[in-house]
């Protein structure tokens, strides 16, 4: 069932993720204008045509009592299975045009049909209804729903897979004893086949939910299983069940490229490796899930120095990076300080930020090299200097000031200023 159910639903095939939740209660007519679909097809033809699964034979007709080609019906299977109709090799076939080959192409890649010889696929010919069970049990992995038939004529090359969607109870043949393997299938008969084929699946197979998802770090996160996960299910297997996103801090959309995947030993959490997130922050999506994330260190911006007998203050701008400049006019030889202040965007955990002097050509100040040269303080969304005389007067010369922001999140930015005094 794994595979089976990847080929359609972990592609994001729309009528695979809403089959279960499909309700016949509006009339065709709202959704389509066949006027030829009776109300035993109206579910599954207005289903498989907003899916954009079918189409009809002209704008008005379906073409319900047709005879189904080959053709048509690898166009329908590959729809609705989402395969890739535009990469697929050549299978070699040379009377297909281009309206199905691509899906003939998929489908043969896929081992799902097969011509009538390795040149020949006979598109415009009737599909029979044992080729139908065939595609349909190859296409949806129903090899192991097979079950002892009633029918006289599920023998032959057909036999196992009619068995198998008598066994998965898609269908109950044309009479009590026969399948009519070798009749010709109508189109509606088909989409009312493979619409009970969708729902057969998704009645069996398995569907994990996320009851929690745990980010480790930069590059990893686990998500734990409602329930453990299958034996013969991979670790990529239920990766493809859910729906994953990142969305980064101004609603930009990142793709999350796993690297490594691996379940837990009891199957019931999975680790997901993936690319550096590292600088960034957002939302981490897992279906319903919604788990935020905050790797981005904090931002500093504009900062300014207000001196004594100076009115205009000096202001410095980080600019989202981690060093700036400014310089400062001496009076005297010295520069009186006022008051500091600076912005820095985060939910920094500390209220108060040690200032360290690096270095300094001041003779007079060297000893207080990767001493504490200051204190900021977290005041109406600002940081400001707490005022103290020991550095109320600075000698004129060059300064390199440190301060290390770290947010909640444990991200660090250590932002330097180079002081100028002259």
């Amino acid at each position: 069932m794994a595979n089976a159910f990847q080929k359609f639903a972990a592609a994001g095939t729309t009528a695979a993720i809403a089959v279960a939740a499909v309700a016949p209660a509006a009339s065709a007519s709202e959704f389509h204008n066949f006027k030829d679909v009776s109300s035993n097809y109206d579910e599954a033809v207005t289903f498989f045509y907003l899916a954009d699964i079918i189409k009809g034979k002209s704008d008005t007709e379906f073409g319900t009592n047709l005879n189904l080609t080959r053709g048509d019906a690898a166009v329908i299977m590959a729809n609705a299975l989402d395969l890739d109709t535009n990469n697929a090799p050549d299978a070699g076939f040379t009377d297909l045009i281009p309206r199905i080959e691509g899906a003939v192409n998929a489908l043969a890649a896929e081992g799902i049909i097969s011509g009538k010889d390795k040149k020949t696929f006979a598109p415009n010919e009737p599909l029979s209804r044992g080729a139908m069970a065939k595609i349909l049990v190859l296409g949806f992995g129903l090899e192991d729903f097979a079950a002892d038939t009633p029918f006289t004529d599920a023998v032959g090359v057909f036999g196992p897979y009619i068995e198998a969607i008598y066994g998965a109870e898609i269908t109950n043949g044309k009479t009590k004893d026969s399948f009519g393997t070798n009749l010709k299938i109508t189109r509606g008969e088909f989409v009312n086949l493979l619409y009970k084929t969708y729902e057969a699946v998704f009645e069996n197979m398995y569907m994990p939910l996320a009851e929690e998802v745990t980010v480790i770090n930069s590059t990893s996160f686990t998500i734990a299983l409602d329930e453990a996960a299958p034996e013969d299910y991979t670790a990529k297997d239920v990766y493809s069940l859910f729906y994953v996103d990142v969305e980064l801090a101004g609603d930009f959309v990142m793709e999350l490229k796993p690297s490594k995947l691996s379940l837990s030993a009891d199957r019931k959490t999975l680790t997901v490796e993936h690319n550096d997130l590292a600088g960034k922050q957002g939302w981490l999506y897992v279906d319903d899930v919604e788990t935020a994330f905050d790797f981005a260190p904090p931002a500093a911006g504009v900062g300014s120095i207000t001196l004594e007998g100076v009115t205009a203050p000096a202001v410095f701008d980080f600019n989202g990076g981690t060093a700036a400049s400014v310089v400062l006019p001496a009076s005297n030889g010295t520069a009186n300080l006022n008051a500091m202040e600076m912005t820095v965007v985060d939910s920094i955990s500390a209220t108060q930020v040690e200032v360290t002097l690096k270095s300094t050509d001041v003779e007079s100040v060297k000893a207080g090299i990767g001493a504490n040269w200051g204190t900021l303080t977290h005041t109406d969304g600002k940081w400001k200097l707490i005022d103290h005389p020991k550095y109320d007067v600075i000698p004129a010369g060059n300064y390199v000031l440190e301060a290390p922001f770290t947010d909640q999140s444990n991200n660090t930015t250590t932002l330097t200023l180079n002081v100028k005094v002259q």
